[in-house]
């Protein structure tokens, strides 16, 4: 290894009383001998600083020289010496005193020379062993990283809280590291900024993780310093710490860069994957720190469900900085989560405008997904999209979540079930994957594992309201009314309870209860109207609606659909559905004129073009009597049909237009198939019930009087405790009242 000579002279003078402290004084004499010329400390720490360099080593976290501040230096690492002393060696005793005393020096200084050579050698070779320990990777492939808090030591109140998001924002654009989620943090560590160090140890420890990254801000005489530290989560030991200064508040997110992109490396990251993914923060968020400081802020409300005030920081930091995408991706998901369905598609379209100019990649497939999922509804390109972020971010759980949330939406249940299963796994502590988990195993039937989940005492405490909602449907499908009650009683009070009553209204529906389903349907409706989500109500109110037409309650039906379209906000995904009610309640013109507005509103929309308007289309067919093109309208729906959020009402309308056709061998084989995938939708779906319904009509077309018992008899079972005005009722006692006809009546019939 190369190295200059004074630097080789200060590290020859340290080895020769390794541990012990050399003062400058005697330094500056070895350097420079009696005519030093030069300001003594500067020299020494220049010359300290280029065999430090040599060596690989750090000043602040010194392995073999150490500085004694105004003292000196001492060599702190082991040194073995490798040849014994000069006064050992042998002399021949026929010398002359002279001679012996020139031979003894010859002796000496050579001697001494490879002495000092070998060392050099020892020590060095034991420099370049070290250098090349320091440079290891700090983990390996397996080890899972938290990033704490980022501490704001400058006494500059305005930076406080504001550099967490950025350098999350760095360290996942890696596909190599495997980052816990931060809101999984803040759950243990409430107040993250005065936390200690090791409460945030023992969090990352709870979390199974085995390293925590810590970032700080220092102030200098001169501008700032940015670290950012790794620590050894189980023992406490610190492995590493990137430095980087910065000159001005304006230079502070460059030094971020350095620091993370430094730990980066650290942590094991190939330089290619450090070139191919490595967005500075100004590009990939904004330059802006007050904008950051919001987003941070909002980013903080959003992981403890503070969701107005998370809302209030995305929309500033926006305002602060109208080009901050991920900040509009962020405040769409915000308004989505507050039933906000209008402002949440302008968010995301903002986001997505700005996709290519303010974003890593991985924010940028954040927010195609985003815009491809609720923006255009193009159910396909999202899942696409979902797969090529996981294929560039295999250590990244979100792809994969997301992914079996969109195939269990198409009623794909098993391949949802194995992703959230991969998804549980990877974050075994986070709710919303067990959440998802018990929805792919309600869709697959298994009650009993739903049960089971919701049971659990380590999940006593979901707050998830789709989890509740999936523990109440385990419990009517295992007729278990204490179940059922458990989960209203958990709803009570809280600002999503209109969706536990929405769904207590479908069940009472099921059993045949209009008077209870309406009063549920009333008190749901009221409670969105309470908790501001006034698209919730109307979406509520249109649940009412398609239930009151489908069972043939049509004046009841129209009114109500007639109402929704006063409301002061315009859903493709409403619109489609006011629609479907005008048509099934016989007025056509009107509902073909809002079916055409609807398919304007969202023509790539895979799930309102191909399947519910479609039906609203059949639904038109079928009034004016021409099943067949009913039929025809509804084969572009079998794509997503058994998407659960249809309830499998597309397959029951097949079903009544084969009915309608006297096609009733095709109109059996369809009303069963709705049965045999009944888990595609809740339990209590009336279009369960109904299919039984005609299932036991189409077995009395065919003269198959014991089937159609049979088949009839389960419905009556069902509707034991119905209202004697409910319609479908009154239809049963009609098919009842028939005389179930031959096979040949029924063939000479056609």
């Amino acid at each position: 290894m190369r190295v200059q000579d004074l630097p080789f002279k200060m590290l020859l003078a340290l080895l020769e009383r390794p541990g012990e402290l050399i003062s400058k004084e005697e330094l500056a004499s070895r350097l420079w001998g009696q005519n030093i010329f030069t300001e003594i400390d500067q020299s020494l720490y220049v010359t300290a600083g280029k065999l430090r360099q040599v060596l690989g080593d750090d000043a602040s976290q010194p392995r073999f020289i150490k500085t004694d501040s105004g003292k000196g230096y001492r060599f702190i690492a082991p040194v073995t010496p490798v040849f014994a002393c000069v006064a050992e060696q042998n002399v021949p005793l026929s010398l002359s005193a002279k001679q012996t005393e020139l031979t003894a020096k010859r002796i000496s200084r050579r001697t001494a020379f490879r002495f000092l050579a070998v060392v050099m050698v020892a020590a060095l070779g034991t420099g370049l062993t070290a250098y090349k320990y320091e440079l290891r990777a700090l983990m390996n492939n397996h080890d899972r990283v938290v990033v704490a808090a980022f501490t704001n030591s400058t006494g500059n109140a305005d930076l406080d809280g504001t550099f967490a998001s950025a350098l999350q924002s760095q360290l996942e654009q890696s596909p190599y590291i495997n980052l816990i989620p931060d809101n999984r943090f803040r759950a243990l560590v409430k107040s993250p900024e005065s936390a200690s160090l090791q409460d945030e140890l023992r969090a990352c420890v709870k979390l199974d993780g085995q390293v925590l990254l810590k970032g700080r801000i220092l102030s200098l005489a001169q501008g700032y310093q940015v670290t950012l530290s790794a620590w050894r989560c189980a023992s406490g030991r610190l492995l590493s710490t990137e430095k980087a200064a910065a000159s001005s508040q304006a230079t502070i997110l460059s030094a971020l860069d350095l620091v993370g992109k430094g730990m980066r490396r650290r942590l094991g990251e190939p330089e290619a994957s450090l070139r191919r993914f490595n967005v500075p923060t100004v590009q990939a968020t904004t330059p802006s720190l007050a904008a950051l400081k919001a987003f941070n802020l909002g980013e903080e409300k959003r992981f403890t469900g503070d969701l107005t005030i998370a809302v209030a920081s995305y929309k500033l930091a926006v305002d602060l900085d109208p080009q901050f995408a991920i900040a509009y991706g962020r405040l769409g998901i915000m308004y989505y989560h507050t039933a906000q369905f209008a402002l949440s598609a302008q968010a995301f379209q903002r986001a997505f405008e700005l996709r290519d100019t303010r974003t890593s990649d991985r924010e940028r497939l954040y927010i195609i997904t985003l815009y491809y999922r609720f923006v255009t509804g193009q159910i396909k390109q999202t899942i696409e999209d979902y797969e090529l972020w996981r294929t560039l971010y295999p250590r990244d759980v979100a792809p994969i979540h997301n992914l079996a949330a969109q195939y269990l939406s198409i009623g794909q249940p098993q391949r949802a079930l194995d992703l959230a299963r991969q998804a549980f796994q990877l974050e075994p502590t986070d709710d919303n994957h067990y959440e998802l988990l018990a929805e792919a195993y309600l869709r697959l039937g298994d009650f009993a594992n739903v049960k089971k989940m919701c049971e659990d005492p380590a999940h006593g405490n979901m707050t998830l309201m789709r989890f509740h909602l999936a523990c109440y449907e385990a419990g009517f499908g295992q007729n278990d009314e204490v179940a059922m009650n458990r989960q209203l009683q958990w709803a009570q009070g809280n600002p999503q309870e209109s969706e536990v009553l929405d769904d207590s209204a479908w069940a009472a529906i099921y059993f045949g209860r209009i008077s209870d389903a309406r009063v549920l349907f009333r008190k749901a409706k009221d409670s969105a109207v309470q908790n501001k989500s006034i698209e919730l109500a109307a979406g509520i109110e249109l649940d009412q609606a398609l239930l009151e037409a489908d069972i043939g309650l049509l004046p009841a039906a129209r009114t109500v659909a007639r109402e929704v379209l006063k409301l002061p906000f315009e859903g493709a995904s409403e619109q489609a559905n006011v629609a479907r009610v005008l048509a099934r309640s016989g007025d056509t013109t009107l509902a073909m004129n809002i079916a055409k507005k609807a398919a304007g509103m969202a023509p790539l929309n895979d799930l309102i073009n191909s399947t519910m308007l479609a039906m609203v289309r059949a639904a038109v067919y079928m009034q004016k009597a021409d099943p067949a093109r009913a039929v025809e309208a509804l084969e572009e729906s079998r794509e997503f049909e058994l998407c659960s959020c249809m309830q499998l009402a597309p397959g029951y309308y097949r079903g009544l237009a084969y009915l309608q056709n006297n096609q009733p061998e095709l109109a059996l084989r369809q009303f069963q198939q709705i049965i045999d995938h009944r888990f595609m939708a809740p339990p209590f779906s009336v279009y369960l019930v109904l299919s039984q319904l005609e299932l036991g009509h189409a077995y009395q077309l065919l003269g198959d009087s014991t089937s159609a018992n049979s088949a009839f008899a389960k419905v009556e079972m069902i509707w034991k405790d119905a209202d004697r005005n409910f319609p479908p009722l009154q239809k049963l006692r009609r098919y009842r009242e028939q005389s179930t006809i031959s096979r040949e009546q029924y063939i000479a019939r056609r």
